[in-house]
């Protein structure tokens, strides 16, 4: 559970969050678990426990007409524990919990293990329902973990949340691989390219035209050599390469060509060291995103189309 805890921690000071809790069945089993790790209070800010109803409604601001309605162990009580506790803590995230222990509280609709956890935070409340089949005192430690466990779920979902809110431009580019006497050639951007300055590339571009063409036109301009000097071995299927740090989802159209005579190659500004090496040895090097994955699907339909 130490660890459980702590890898909670990080994902809260990962995202510079704080949390309390409402309890109730659980007696604060919740709060000793997190407060477990040293330096949780770095995030931690408090706990209520609110076991009676008194508390729930005067301290924690649960509905007197919602405990009416649908009674203290319900999913609406443990949303509105999480979300009073977290505007009377003065957390970001607040968890609570309500349910019926045992061995006694049971009732015809409610039986014994029953419990509910809230879950608040950016004013919304979630809810989930567990039944558990032990005694008391199992059935309270299996609902303090579950609260945990459901919290470290939700952390780990804020990031994915926060990947799909993001916004990407949309560039497609064409990247060419040169093979000759089965070696590849690759180039090392210079410091004058937009991005990427020395990683080691194929020749690539911006496809301004159709990628066909505009393969042909990349390799003319960043090696000098023209169309009847190179044959093409393999169009490969366009791949998806997404730059979070730039905020960019590039479309790479890939393409393998057989370069007829290789002393002809005369660099361009955009690099600034080229070599020839074996298709197996690109993992020594460190390249534009994905080039090696584009290079190991190319390369051994080369020899099909020679």
């Amino acid at each position: 559970m130490d660890t459980l805890a702590q890898e909670i921690g990080i994902l809260l000071k990962k995202y510079k969050l704080s949390l309390g809790t409402v309890e109730s069945a659980t007696g604060g089993l919740i709060s000793h678990l997190i407060t477990n790790i040293p330096g949780s209070s770095d995030y931690y800010k408090g706990s209520i426990i609110a076991y009676s109803n008194e508390i729930k409604i005067g301290l924690v601001g649960v509905k007197q007409e919602t405990l009416d309605n649908q009674g203290a162990v319900s999913s609406q009580v443990a949303e509105e524990m999480a979300e009073g506790g977290r505007r009377v803590l003065g957390v970001d995230i607040c968890l609570s919990d309500t349910g019926i222990a045992g061995p006694t509280g049971a009732t015809k609709d409610k039986p014994l293990g029953l419990f509910y956890l809230g879950l608040s935070h950016h004013d919304q409340a979630f809810n989930r329902k567990y039944l558990f089949q032990d005694k008391r005192e199992e059935n309270k430690e299996q609902a303090a973990v579950s609260a945990l466990k459901w919290l470290k779920e939700y952390l780990n979902s804020l990031e994915t949340r926060k990947e799909q809110a993001t916004v990407y431009r949309i560039k497609e580019v064409v990247t060419c691989i040169l093979e000759s006497e089965n070696k590849i050639l690759i180039l090392r951007r210079s410091a004058k390219v937009g991005s990427y300055q020395g990683r080691w590339a194929g020749v690539s571009g911006y496809a301004e035209r159709s990628p066909d063409e505009q393969s042909l036109t990349e390799i003319r301009e960043e090696t000098g050599l023209d169309s009847k000097e190179v044959r093409l071995l393999v169009k490969g299927s366009p791949q998806e390469v997404i730059d979070k740090n730039l905020k960019i989802r590039w479309i790479v159209y890939p393409y393998l060509f057989h370069v007829k005579s290789p002393g002809n190659i005369k660099m361009d500004w955009e690099h600034s060291e080229i070599k020839w090496i074996q298709p197996d040895e690109i993992d020594n090097y460190e390249t534009v995103p994905k080039l090696k994955e584009v290079i190991k699907a190319l390369f051994p339909k080369a020899e099909q189309n020679k």
